[in-house]
């Protein structure tokens, strides 16, 4: 892939998430509380975590093992097995019942229905993610200000402010005292949605250390 189809690549991405990220205003700002708890009530049981999509577009957007679980990150780290990768993938902690700490119902149908073709997929760009494009290029032309920039501008849309997005309108809307409201899909939103627990990164090499570590705290 040429760099300059790289970018128009990653522009039009960016694009998208950006209407997407917006797009939750209309829902944060646009309903009162007793609005959208009517409106939710016709999404269950479902969850926003069951977006194949947007899985497909992490597991094409970088290596498997940087979608590991913070966890599991010094336990796999070199790993090159994919299946053994894909079991410990971050978003599976986000599917767990609060009470018992086993996976939610929401979790096991996606598994049950994607499961295999998520898999499949991953081997299939273990070698050919945007990483993986990016780290094939020519040394001097991975120095591309606009690429870089380009890049790193995907990883915050994707990992930062999409997340972010996500969680504002779960503060909102679920997190009522004396008594917070379940997700739909009864997972565990409050340490899954900020992305400062989930320390996501699809490209650390383009980040500062201090960027790291205040990861999620900007956009």
């Amino acid at each position: 892939m040429s760099v300059e189809l790289l970018k128009r690549q990653l522009v039009r991405i960016n694009r998208y998430f950006t209407q997407l990220v917006n797009s939750f205003d209309i829902m944060v700002e646009g309903m009162d509380r007793d609005e959208f708890l009517r409106f939710r009530m016709s999404l269950l049981p479902a969850s926003g975590f069951q977006s194949v999509q947007y899985r497909m577009i992490e597991i094409a957007g970088t290596d498997l093992g940087q979608l590991v679980h913070v966890t599991k990150r010094e336990l796999t780290e070199g790993v090159n097995d994919v299946e053994l990768l894909y079991s410990v993938l971050y978003w599976k902690s986000g599917a767990t019942e609060l009470s018992s700490g086993k996976k939610t119902l929401t979790l096991r149908q996606f598994e049950d229905k994607y499961g295999h073709d998520l898999l499949r997929f991953a081997k299939k760009y273990q070698s050919c993610n945007l990483r993986r494009i990016y780290y094939n290029l020519p040394a001097d032309t991975r120095q591309d200000a606009e690429l870089i920039g380009l890049m790193r501008e995907f990883d915050l849309n994707a990992n930062v402010r999409w997340a972010l997005s996500h969680y504002r309108s779960a503060v909102k809307y679920l997190d009522a005292k004396p008594k917070e409201i379940e997700a739909t899909g009864g997972t565990n939103w409050q340490k899954y949605l900020p992305p400062r627990f989930q320390c996501v990164q699809f490209y650390p090499e383009l980040w500062s250390k201090e960027e790291t570590e205040n990861w999620g705290k900007f956009q």
